[in-house]
């Protein structure tokens, strides 16, 4: 597995904390943007951190970072809207590092509200890969315009996002959905991280395929 390197970015708000991991060569890069700040969330989370290491391991460079306000990261928290300009500033930097490879987003709850929010109406990346995505706290309207494909990795005991409720969410989408559900996980995938980031890794792949098969 891949070394890990901390180091800073500059973002909007003040220099973002963060964790790189170099693949060489790689086949793709993803940025990683953890859960909720003021829950406890940080780019340590173990589901952010066991899906770092596992896209990593299947040749991706990876970069996880702390939102504004987060650990060490400089800033405030700004209830999810300076975070989008966060999510930004992270794949800018990580394209300036990786060019001429895909690049996903991989988002956790929070994480996957302020990455929708940065990938709608902007530059193109290959795809999103939302873990957890909280329906029942956020509207999502975002994936009704979301211009890439869509990955989810939910639980299947999420009270944040029951299954059902996101699939219903999701059958406006702009693109088809490949969901996959983890057996007996809550919203937290309590001793079920490794799973949720083998779906990650697995959702990648097929994100990946897709890009290959686009005319």
């Amino acid at each position: 597995m891949g070394h890990v390197r901390r180091l800073w970015i500059e973002g909007p708000a003040g220099r973002l904390e963060a964790a790189l991991r170099i693949a060489a060569p790689a086949r793709a890069a993803a940025v990683l943007a953890h859960p909720h700040p003021l829950h406890g969330g940080t780019l340590d989370n173990p589901v952010i951190f066991h899906a770092d290491r596992a896209l990593n391991d299947a040749d991706f460079t990876t970069l996880r970072f702390n939102f504004r306000g987060t650990g060490s990261s400089e800033g405030e928290h700004d209830e999810g809207r300076g975070e989008a300009d966060d999510v930004a500033r992270a794949a800018a930097w990580l394209r300036g590092i990786a060019p001429d490879v895909p690049l996903l987003l991989v988002g956790y709850s929070f994480g996957a509200l302020c990455s929708l929010r940065y990938a709608v109406g902007k530059e193109p990346i290959t795809g999103l890969i939302a873990i957890g995505l909280p329906v029942r706290l956020y509207p999502i309207d975002e994936v009704d315009a979301l211009p890439c494909p869509l990955a989810v990795v939910q639980g299947s005991l999420d009270d944040l996002g029951p299954p059902d409720e996101v699939r219903a969410r999701l059958r406006n989408a702009a693109h088809p959905v490949d969901m996959h559900v983890i057996d007996g996980a809550t919203h937290f995938f309590a001793g079920l991280a490794p799973e949720a980031a083998a779906a990650v890794v697995a959702a990648a792949e097929t994100l990946l395929a897709t890009k290959r098969t686009d005319p």
